[in-house]
Protein backbone atom coordinates (compact mmCIF):
# COMPACT_ATOMS: atom_id res chain seq x y z
CA UNK A 1 0.00 0.00 0.00
CA UNK A 2 1.53 3.36 -1.00
CA UNK A 3 2.09 6.00 1.66
CA UNK A 4 -0.67 8.61 1.83
CA UNK A 5 0.26 12.15 0.94
CA UNK A 6 1.02 14.12 4.08
CA UNK A 7 2.01 11.10 6.21
CA UNK A 8 5.13 11.87 8.26
CA UNK A 9 7.77 9.24 7.49
CA UNK A 10 10.28 8.22 10.15
CA UNK A 11 13.97 8.79 10.64
CA UNK A 12 15.59 5.34 10.77
CA UNK A 13 18.94 4.76 12.45
CA UNK A 14 19.96 1.26 11.37
CA UNK A 15 22.88 -1.06 11.87
CA UNK A 16 23.91 -2.91 8.70
CA UNK A 17 25.83 -6.19 9.09
CA UNK A 18 23.72 -9.05 10.49
CA UNK A 19 20.73 -6.70 10.47
CA UNK A 20 20.03 -5.83 6.82
CA UNK A 21 22.44 -8.36 5.32
CA UNK A 22 24.99 -10.99 6.36
CA UNK A 23 27.64 -13.34 5.01
CA UNK A 24 26.55 -16.21 2.77
CA UNK A 25 27.28 -18.68 5.60
CA UNK A 26 24.62 -17.01 7.76
CA UNK A 27 21.95 -16.96 5.04
CA UNK A 28 19.09 -19.50 5.01
CA UNK A 29 20.01 -22.85 3.48
CA UNK A 30 17.67 -22.44 0.52
CA UNK A 31 19.38 -19.18 -0.49
CA UNK A 32 16.77 -18.24 -3.11
CA UNK A 33 16.57 -14.61 -4.20
CA UNK A 34 19.73 -13.45 -2.44
CA UNK A 35 21.11 -10.05 -3.41
CA UNK A 36 24.75 -9.02 -3.05
CA UNK A 37 24.86 -6.09 -0.63
CA UNK A 38 28.56 -5.69 0.10
CA UNK A 39 31.92 -6.58 -1.40
CA UNK A 40 35.49 -7.08 -0.28
CA UNK A 41 38.35 -4.87 -1.41
CA UNK A 42 38.96 -7.12 -4.44
CA UNK A 43 35.31 -6.81 -5.50
CA UNK A 44 34.22 -10.29 -4.45
CA UNK A 45 30.85 -10.55 -2.65
CA UNK A 46 30.91 -10.47 1.16
CA UNK A 47 27.33 -9.77 2.24
CA UNK A 48 23.92 -10.87 1.01
CA UNK A 49 20.34 -9.89 1.81
CA UNK A 50 17.39 -12.25 1.73
CA UNK A 51 14.14 -11.27 -0.03
CA UNK A 52 12.62 -10.37 3.35
CA UNK A 53 15.60 -8.19 4.22
CA UNK A 54 15.34 -6.54 0.80
CA UNK A 55 11.68 -5.77 1.48
CA UNK A 56 12.58 -4.49 4.95
CA UNK A 57 15.26 -2.20 3.54
CA UNK A 58 12.82 -0.84 0.94
CA UNK A 59 10.27 -0.16 3.69
CA UNK A 60 12.80 1.53 5.97
CA UNK A 61 14.05 3.60 3.04
CA UNK A 62 10.58 5.10 2.63
CA UNK A 63 11.72 7.25 5.55
CA UNK A 64 15.19 8.75 5.94
CA UNK A 65 17.56 5.84 6.50
CA UNK A 66 20.79 6.63 8.36
CA UNK A 67 23.30 3.75 8.61
CA UNK A 68 24.88 3.32 12.06
CA UNK A 69 27.76 0.93 11.57
CA UNK A 70 31.11 -0.30 12.82
CA UNK A 71 32.29 -0.04 9.21
CA UNK A 72 34.63 2.81 8.39
CA UNK A 73 33.65 5.26 5.67
CA UNK A 74 35.99 3.41 3.29
CA UNK A 75 34.35 0.05 3.99
CA UNK A 76 30.83 1.51 3.98
CA UNK A 77 31.51 2.62 0.40
CA UNK A 78 31.47 -1.07 -0.58
CA UNK A 79 27.86 -1.49 0.63
CA UNK A 80 24.93 -1.08 -1.76
CA UNK A 81 23.11 1.49 0.36
CA UNK A 82 22.77 5.27 0.57
CA UNK A 83 26.08 6.63 1.91
CA UNK A 84 24.98 9.91 3.48
CA UNK A 85 24.05 10.83 6.06
CA UNK A 86 25.70 8.03 8.04
CA UNK A 87 27.40 7.20 11.32
CA UNK A 88 30.53 5.11 10.79
CA UNK A 89 33.24 3.44 12.87
CA UNK A 90 31.02 2.84 15.92
CA UNK A 91 30.22 6.53 16.20
CA UNK A 92 33.72 7.76 15.38
CA UNK A 93 32.67 9.56 12.20
CA UNK A 94 29.49 11.32 11.11
CA UNK A 95 28.93 11.80 7.37
CA UNK A 96 26.70 14.77 6.62
CA UNK A 97 23.89 14.75 4.08
CA UNK A 98 26.15 16.48 1.54
CA UNK A 99 28.76 13.73 1.90
CA UNK A 100 31.22 15.80 3.92
CA UNK A 101 32.42 14.94 7.41
CA UNK A 102 30.99 16.58 10.51
CA UNK A 103 34.20 18.25 11.66
CA UNK A 104 32.64 19.56 14.87
CA UNK A 105 31.96 15.97 15.89
CA UNK A 106 35.45 14.90 14.81
CA UNK A 107 37.07 17.67 16.86
CA UNK A 108 34.97 16.79 19.91
CA UNK A 109 36.18 13.18 19.80
CA UNK A 110 39.78 14.21 19.15
CA UNK A 111 39.72 16.37 22.28
CA UNK A 112 38.33 13.49 24.37
CA UNK A 113 40.90 11.09 22.91
CA UNK A 114 43.76 13.29 24.09
CA UNK A 115 42.63 12.66 27.68
CA UNK A 116 42.60 8.86 27.36
CA UNK A 117 45.00 6.01 26.62
CA UNK A 118 46.31 6.17 23.06
CA UNK A 119 44.46 3.64 20.89
CA UNK A 120 47.67 2.50 19.19
CA UNK A 121 49.29 1.85 22.58
CA UNK A 122 46.33 -0.29 23.65
CA UNK A 123 46.44 -2.14 20.33
CA UNK A 124 50.12 -2.91 20.83
CA UNK A 125 49.54 -4.14 24.38
CA UNK A 126 46.70 -6.45 23.32
CA UNK A 127 48.32 -7.92 20.22
CA UNK A 128 52.12 -7.96 20.67
CA UNK A 129 52.13 -11.65 21.65
CA UNK A 130 49.43 -12.85 19.23
CA UNK A 131 50.19 -15.49 16.62
CA UNK A 132 49.58 -13.79 13.26
CA UNK A 133 48.69 -17.14 11.73
CA UNK A 134 45.77 -17.40 14.16
CA UNK A 135 44.60 -13.79 14.38
CA UNK A 136 44.50 -10.62 12.30
CA UNK A 137 44.09 -7.24 13.94
CA UNK A 138 44.16 -3.52 13.21
CA UNK A 139 43.18 -0.06 14.44
CA UNK A 140 40.16 1.60 12.83
CA UNK A 141 40.75 5.31 12.19
CA UNK A 142 38.83 8.14 10.55
CA UNK A 143 40.29 11.39 9.25
CA UNK A 144 43.57 10.68 11.05
CA UNK A 145 41.95 9.90 14.41
CA UNK A 146 42.58 6.36 15.80
CA UNK A 147 39.29 5.05 17.17
CA UNK A 148 39.27 1.40 18.24
CA UNK A 149 40.94 -2.01 18.04
CA UNK A 150 39.62 -4.97 16.03
CA UNK A 151 40.77 -8.60 16.33
CA UNK A 152 39.46 -11.48 14.20
CA UNK A 153 40.24 -15.19 14.13
CA UNK A 154 41.74 -16.33 10.82
CA UNK A 155 39.91 -19.63 11.30
CA UNK A 156 36.62 -17.90 12.12
CA UNK A 157 36.70 -19.48 15.57
CA UNK A 158 34.43 -17.74 18.07
CA UNK A 159 35.86 -19.98 20.79
CA UNK A 160 39.38 -18.68 20.17
CA UNK A 161 38.14 -15.10 20.39
CA UNK A 162 36.26 -15.79 23.62
CA UNK A 163 39.41 -17.24 25.20
CA UNK A 164 41.45 -14.29 23.96
CA UNK A 165 38.95 -11.83 25.41
CA UNK A 166 39.31 -13.46 28.83
CA UNK A 167 43.10 -13.31 28.54
CA UNK A 168 42.85 -9.60 27.73
CA UNK A 169 40.68 -8.76 30.72
CA UNK A 170 43.57 -7.44 32.83
CA UNK A 171 45.11 -5.52 29.92
CA UNK A 172 42.12 -3.40 28.93
CA UNK A 173 42.24 0.16 30.34
CA UNK A 174 39.58 1.27 32.79
CA UNK A 175 36.60 2.77 31.00
CA UNK A 176 37.15 0.85 27.77
CA UNK A 177 34.46 -1.54 26.51
CA UNK A 178 34.82 -4.95 24.93
CA UNK A 179 32.40 -6.10 22.25
CA UNK A 180 32.27 -9.71 21.03
CA UNK A 181 29.85 -10.80 18.30
CA UNK A 182 30.63 -13.70 15.99
CA UNK A 183 34.15 -13.49 14.58
CA UNK A 184 34.64 -9.96 15.82
CA UNK A 185 36.38 -8.80 18.98
CA UNK A 186 36.58 -5.03 19.42
CA UNK A 187 37.97 -2.79 22.15
CA UNK A 188 36.61 0.74 22.30
CA UNK A 189 37.48 3.72 24.52
CA UNK A 190 34.68 5.20 26.61
CA UNK A 191 34.44 8.30 24.42
CA UNK A 192 33.57 6.17 21.36
CA UNK A 193 29.97 5.00 21.24
CA UNK A 194 27.24 4.68 18.63
CA UNK A 195 24.89 6.06 21.30
CA UNK A 196 26.81 9.33 21.58
CA UNK A 197 26.78 9.92 17.82
CA UNK A 198 23.11 9.05 17.40
CA UNK A 199 22.21 11.26 20.37
CA UNK A 200 24.10 14.14 18.76
CA UNK A 201 22.16 13.69 15.51
CA UNK A 202 18.82 13.23 17.27
CA UNK A 203 19.36 16.54 19.04
CA UNK A 204 19.56 18.27 15.67
CA UNK A 205 16.55 16.38 14.30
CA UNK A 206 14.37 17.16 17.33
CA UNK A 207 15.21 20.86 17.05
CA UNK A 208 13.95 20.94 13.46
CA UNK A 209 11.22 18.25 13.55
CA UNK A 210 10.18 17.57 17.16
CA UNK A 211 7.31 15.21 16.27
CA UNK A 212 9.00 13.10 13.62
CA UNK A 213 9.16 9.45 14.79
CA UNK A 214 12.60 7.89 15.11
CA UNK A 215 13.27 4.16 14.72
CA UNK A 216 16.36 2.28 15.88
CA UNK A 217 17.28 -1.00 14.17
CA UNK A 218 20.10 -3.31 15.26
CA UNK A 219 21.19 -6.86 16.00
CA UNK A 220 23.90 -6.70 18.66
CA UNK A 221 24.30 -5.63 22.26
CA UNK A 222 26.44 -2.72 21.10
CA UNK A 223 23.39 -1.40 19.22
CA UNK A 224 21.24 -1.22 22.35
CA UNK A 225 22.75 2.12 23.34
CA UNK A 226 21.54 3.98 20.27
CA UNK A 227 18.28 2.04 19.93
CA UNK A 228 17.41 3.14 23.47
CA UNK A 229 17.40 6.79 22.33
CA UNK A 230 14.83 6.15 19.60
CA UNK A 231 11.04 6.12 19.88
CA UNK A 232 10.79 2.53 18.64
CA UNK A 233 13.29 -0.33 18.34
CA UNK A 234 13.46 -3.20 15.83
CA UNK A 235 15.74 -6.25 16.05
CA UNK A 236 16.05 -9.42 13.96
CA UNK A 237 14.87 -12.50 15.82
CA UNK A 238 17.79 -14.85 16.31
CA UNK A 239 20.22 -11.96 16.72
CA UNK A 240 22.55 -11.42 19.68
CA UNK A 241 20.24 -8.66 20.91
CA UNK A 242 17.13 -10.83 20.62
CA UNK A 243 18.75 -13.80 22.36
CA UNK A 244 19.66 -11.58 25.30
CA UNK A 245 16.18 -10.02 25.41
CA UNK A 246 14.42 -13.39 25.46
CA UNK A 247 16.88 -15.51 27.46
CA UNK A 248 14.81 -15.50 30.67
CA UNK A 249 11.35 -15.13 29.19
CA UNK A 250 8.52 -17.37 30.39
CA UNK A 251 6.42 -16.48 27.35
CA UNK A 252 8.17 -18.42 24.59
CA UNK A 253 6.66 -21.83 25.23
Amino acid sequence: MPLRVGVMTPIVFSDLDDTLFQTLRKCPDEGDGLKVMSTLLDGSPSGYSTPRQQAMLAWLSSGRLIPVTARSTVVLARVDIAQAPAICSNGGCIVLENGGLDLLWHDRLAEQARCDHAVHDVHRSLTETLDDEMFRHWVVAENGLPLYVVIKSNAGSTGELAELAEHHRALVPTGWRRHVNGNNLAYMPGWLNKRHAVGYMIGKIRAAEPDRPILGVGDSLSDVGFMDLCDFAIAPTGSQFWRAATSNSDWLS
